[in-house]
């Protein structure tokens, strides 16, 4: 009796540690260079060097990161810095490990030549997505009272190719890329950015049960995802190589060359405003800002602070 005790008090402690070395870690989207630095940390072996096994199991419109971290089924995921203080303040467990995007992605695209500026917006049809992506544009919507009629999509830009709406909210990485290539370079692209929406984007996040159980296997995920994220910078080609491999397993359609275009502009948002090197932390002034933001339009009921991002 006393040996099948000890042997499972043996077996119990050896699925306790090998939790502790993997990690699920859920992208909130299909394999594509907006997860790079993830896959370059991967490939190049950053994260067995750093001491975890980390999983990468990606989401679908159907299956969405979030959801599945609130399962259990992950222990972290890619997320915006909006969803994510809205998320917080409702009382999910998130912590932020690592902030990828410094800049905003967020663009208007016009379909006809009468939209110029953000005021040619008032009352027009524009696409948006059904996911949480589109909240930042329906607030500065509400921001200018422009009173736009917002048509829902889930991925696709043939809304847009058909001319069924006025314009469409795209992401620089993605969206714009396939609109330019059907035929439409001439149209005006007004970057959110440059209207005072300029906020930090995707960061990754880890469940805060475990960052609190195991901080030490958390700093080391995101410092191997930093590493990878910095060797994407100096090496952009292979990093490119090392997506379409990713994707060839995974069986996703590829395009080399919108693959090319996204890592570019995920690279660049990367590089705060005025600067010439990425940078993976937040900056209190700009989550000040983006928790004013909520509070003026009643998403949030109380700001949520960069130390109770971060899980201090």
């Amino acid at each position: 009796m006393k040996l099948k005790i000890l042997i499972t008090a043996l077996l119990l402690t050896a699925m306790s540690h090998a939790e502790a070395q993997r990690i699920l870690f859920t992208p909130q989207w299909t394999p594509q260079s907006q997860f790079a630095g993830y896959y370059v940390a991967q490939e190049m072996g950053f994260y067995e060097e750093a001491g975890v096994e980390v999983v990468i199991e990606h989401s679908s419109a159907s299956d969405l990161a979030f959801n599945r971290l609130k399962r259990g089924q992950s222990n972290a995921i890619t997320m915006h810095l909006f969803d994510a203080i809205y998320h917080i303040e409702k009382g999910h467990g998130l912590v932020n490990i690592l902030q990828t995007a410094q800049r905003s992605g967020h663009v208007v695209v016009a379909r006809h030549d009468k939209i110029k500026q953000l005021e040619d917006l008032r009352g027009c049809r524009v696409g948006i997505w059904r996911s949480s992506f589109g909240q930042l544009a329906q607030l500065m919507d509400l921001d200018h009272d422009l009173h736009i009629e917002w048509i829902p999509f889930v991925q696709s830009i043939n809304l847009y190719i058909s001319g069924a709406i006025d314009a469409t909210m795209a992401m620089i990485y993605n969206e714009v890329f396939w609109i330019l290539s059907s035929g439409f370079e001439d149209k005006k692209i007004i970057p959110l950015s440059e209207l005072g929406y300029n906020y930090p984007e995707e960061g990754l996040y880890i469940s805060r049960s475990y960052y609190e159980r195991y901080p030490d296997k958390a700093r080391a995920f995101a410092e191997a995802s930093r590493r990878g994220w910095e060797w994407a910078h100096e090496h952009p080609e292979e990093t490119l190589e090392i997506v379409l491999r990713v994707m060839q397993r995974e069986g996703v359609p590829v395009s080399r060359l919108h693959q090319e275009w996204m890592l570019r502009e995920v690279l660049k948002m990367q590089i705060p405003t005025g600067e010439k090197l990425p940078y993976f932390g937040l900056d209190a002034k700009q989550v000040d800002a983006l928790n004013a933001l909520l509070l003026k339009h009643n998403r949030i009921s109380k700001p949520i602070s960069v130390a109770q991002i971060q899980g201090r």
